[in-house]
């Protein structure tokens, strides 16, 4: 899954950094997860007066994320304000990117950020099987043996 300033990355600016990604997402070597609350700040996100995306230009970016993305179930009760992490699990200075984290560890996702604030618990996120990457990092990780071996049964 990618938080909001990579998918701008991706789909609005399209950096550079993201092409491997894009091309085994359009391999379907991959798969990226969505919930409501990254879709709602996504489309606020494209509003931005300062991205100048003219009203067609920020719903074709939202409908072209969204048919590029899965939604899985989420346990009966999940909402903002109760993103039903276990006990201990680490909170992130910037609690709007807390449900990031929440679904990441819902639906067995791997998180990618450029936030260091999102970055800053990968370390502790892992203890309760979350992984949290730099696009760096999960470019590596595409780039690897491990990944060839796994998914494109290399």
């Amino acid at each position: 899954m990618l938080d909001t300033n990579v998918v701008l990355d991706w789909l609005v600016f399209a950096d550079i950094s993201l092409n491997l990604l894009n091309s085994e997402l359009s391999a379907g070597n991959i798969l990226l997860v969505t919930h409501p609350p990254a879709l709602c700040e996504l489309r606020r996100v494209l509003g931005y007066p300062a991205l100048k995306l003219d009203a067609d230009r920020q719903m074709s970016i939202l409908a072209q994320y969204q048919s590029q993305t899965w939604q899985p179930e989420l346990p009966d009760g999940f909402t903002l304000q109760n993103l039903m992490l276990p006990a201990g699990f680490p909170r992130c200075r910037d609690p709007d990117d807390q449900h990031f984290l929440a679904l990441a560890h819902h639906a067995g996702a791997v998180l990618v950020s450029r936030d260091k604030a999102v970055l800053g618990v990968a370390g502790r996120a892992l203890r309760f099987g979350v992984q949290v990457m730099s696009v760096q990092q999960v470019t590596e990780w595409l780039r690897s043996e491990d990944f060839s071996i796994s998914h494109r049964g290399g």
